[in-house]
């Protein structure tokens, strides 16, 4: 006899399966990402690929910089190293198309967790609603660079604790394994110990006074092991703090995504600021206390600095699935004629697969060419004179990525961690046109060209001085080159 299906929870939502739904979201998803492009579009995807081709080439992780000539040398650890392999890996196998594979991978198994997650409380419509918001806050990030590799980790490991919570236990211990991998990955690892810590309060502000001690020992011992596990890296313990110094530069306030959110134009991150708001104040909806100032901290980190929005929407669409789908809940009929059991999965799971097939197989077949963008100038770097190359060249920070990746030693990339506040904010006041420092930095480091956006300021004042000469210009980019007998007098 063919066994029974599993118990539905008298709240579950009805309709279209966990799994399958989830297949459908990750395949569309997938689809989406390596279909329609965007994640090229950064600069500094050039230093974190050849990171990773440093790291194959030596089978170690640099610990002093081998890619600038400002501060070559100097200690730096490249502690995304296993996202940065990972990358160089895709990179080998097929091109700037591989890369695009890999983030869609990673995109699919993003949202096949959370999708699962979401129908166990919503019906199939309210989940799709919830899933296009994860979207369209992911959106602006979607770029190929470690962040969004480590998004399913984030993701499973939220679950994971939610589920701890549910059944009133503590994580399984193996899973604390998972930091390993994260810690290796990407610097949110910091913000998955803090859920434990989150997690943990919460359940011991639930349980009975004579459970606390049990609830310690328990959540204690995973959290330990999570940390344990999280200082397996090549910087050991120091890479736990290693977050906080990162936040703490104040150079980061020049630089786009370190920025407070901006609301003087309408963006996607207000869609789901004012779609959370209706649905939270259309009917009432309980959020426990602790679950609640979880969502106010990540809403706060977000207005801080804009690079926090994936961690708000990927977390708090998990946390508030179940308060949500309670709130909202209604018998849903979509999709509600399932398949025979257990034939609809299996049709579906081969469908997609061969689907998700074939458009890899065509993703690699028809080869991405990676076009120029705001820090990517394709064309000039094209039309730079081979002598040059190995100049010292002053760059914009946003072209640091492109010069490594074309083999170029720039002054300075996206690697601010390493060049630190000093320097960082000093290039920054040269970029925005401050002739002293321009003329100390060049009187220092005697730069043979530049390459600066068409409306720097900097660019302005090399056109009138008579020791540098226009030799390119696009809408992207402009380079200058010292005039030989300038250099000479120096």
């Amino acid at each position: 006899m063919p066994s029974a299906p599993p118990p539905v929870r008298p709240d579950a939502p009805t309709g279209i399966a966990y799994s399958t739904f989830a297949l459908l979201s990750s395949f569309a998803v997938f689809a989406f990402t390596i279909i329609v492009p965007t994640m090229l579009r950064d600069g500094d995807t050039g230093w974190h690929l050849v990171a990773g081709a440093w790291i194959v080439a030596h089978g170690a992780v640099p610990t002093t910089d081998p890619f600038s000539f400002s501060v070559v040398g100097r200690p730096w650890v490249a502690h995304e190293w296993l996202s940065e392999v990972a990358m160089y890996a895709s990179y080998r196998a097929g091109g700037w198309s591989g890369v695009i594979v890999l983030v869609g991978v990673a995109m699919a198994a993003l949202f096949a967790l959370v999708a699962a997650e979401l129908r166990r409380w919503m019906s199939a419509r309210a989940s799709i609603i919830a899933l296009l918001l994860l979207a369209t806050g992911l959106l602006p990030s979607l770029v190929a660079r470690p962040h969004m590799l480590v998004l399913p980790i984030l993701a499973g490991w939220t679950i994971a604790l939610l589920r701890a919570r549910e059944h009133d236990r503590a994580p399984p211990l193996p899973m604390a394994a998972a930091m390993l991998i994260w810690a290796n990955a990407h610097g949110s690892y910091v913000f998955g110990l803090a859920l434990v810590g989150v997690f943990a309060l919460e359940a011991l502000l639930a349980a009975k006074p004579s459970d606390r001690r049990t609830v310690i020992q328990r959540w204690g011992l995973f959290g330990i092991s999570a940390t344990i596990a999280a200082a397996v890296t090549p910087w050991g313990v120091h890479g736990l703090t290693f977050p906080f110094y990162l936040n703490d530069l104040k150079a980061l306030g020049q630089i786009n995504e370190w920025q407070p959110s901006d609301f003087r134009t309408f963006s996607g991150f207000e869609t789901i600021l004012l779609a959370s708001l209706a649905f939270l104040l259309a009917r009432p909806i309980r959020i426990p206390p602790i679950r609640l100032l979880l969502v106010l901290g990540m809403l706060h980190m977000t207005l801080q600095h804009t690079r926090h929005e994936i961690i708000l929407v990927t977390v708090g669409i998990l946390v508030l699935a179940k308060p949500l789908g309670r709130a909202w809940r209604y018998r849903d009929t979509s999709f509600s004629k399932p398949l025979p059991h257990g034939s609809e999965r299996l049709i579906v799971a081969f469908l997609v697969s061969a689907l998700a097939i074939s458009l890899t197989a065509y993703r690699v077949a028809v080869p991405v060419v990676r076009t120029e963008t705001r820090g990517i100038p394709v064309r000039a770097l094209a039309h730079l004179p081979p002598a040059l190359r190995h100049q010292r060249v002053f760059n914009e920070y946003g072209f640091g990525g492109s010069l490594i990746l074309a083999g170029i030693r720039p002054y300075i990339d996206g690697r601010t961690d390493m060049y630190g506040d000093a320097f960082t904010l000093d290039y920054f006041a040269i970029a925005r046109g401050d002739a002293d420092r321009w003329h100390a930095a060049n009187a220092k480091w005697h730069f043979g060209w530049t390459i600066l956006p068409p409306r720097s300021p900097l660019v302005r004042l090399l056109d009138h001085d008579p020791a540098w000469r226009r030799i390119y210009a696009d809408d992207t980019a402009v380079i200058h080159q010292a005039v030989p007998t300038h250099r000479a007098n120096r």
